[in-house]
């Protein structure tokens, strides 16, 4: 991991792909440990400890959260980082991947037609959909960082693997 020497916060810029994966593994151990002590069905407490854990584990996020999917817009659920907007609407990064259904990985969020900023450090984006067992799309896992290609296909691969464990005994 390399260090980042010109921001205030000190934040890792990069993770290598090696040192990402293997802090994944070791975040999935803690969140199965965590979740076994959870009844099935119980979905909020299931998104507040994955966020917990990931935001503890993964140097690379400044923000990481979920929206839940209403009729006109996705209203905040729980969360790690600063203040959250509390309701977007169906454009930005989570808008368009609750609309296609599909993950985006976003590496600049400045060139994203509609973006929605919610905190200006924010730099690179990940939206994750979150889909019951009848392909309806339920919500959105949203994680933050704060320079530009911070995510890839190992973090696409890890968060997408997740949406079963949050969905167990709940709307499946």
């Amino acid at each position: 991991m390399t260090e980042n020497k010109n921001t205030a916060s000190d934040k890792f810029v990069g993770v290598a792909a090696e040192e990402k994966q293997r802090l994944y593994d070791r975040a999935l151990e803690e969140i199965k440990s965590q979740l076994a002590t959870l009844e099935g069905g119980m979905i909020v407490p299931r998104m507040a400890t994955v966020t917990a854990v990931l935001k503890q584990y993964m140097p690379h996020y400044l923000w990481c959260g979920f929206y839940f999917a209403e009729e006109k817009e996705l209203v905040v659920g729980p969360y790690q980082g600063v203040i959250a907007c509390p309701n977007i609407a169906y454009t930005g990064v989570c808008g368009t991947a609750a609309k296609r259904g599909e993950t985006l990985i976003v590496p600049d969020v400045n060139d994203f037609p509609g973006h929605i900023v919610c905190d200006a450090r924010a730099v690179s984006e990940i939206v994750v959909p979150i889909k019951d067992k009848a392909g309806r799309v339920i919500g959105v896992f949203d994680v933050d960082a704060a320079y530009k290609n911070a995510f890839d296909e190992t973090d696409k691969r890890f968060l997408e693997s997740l949406v079963p464990m949050l969905l167990e005994g709940e709307l499946q």
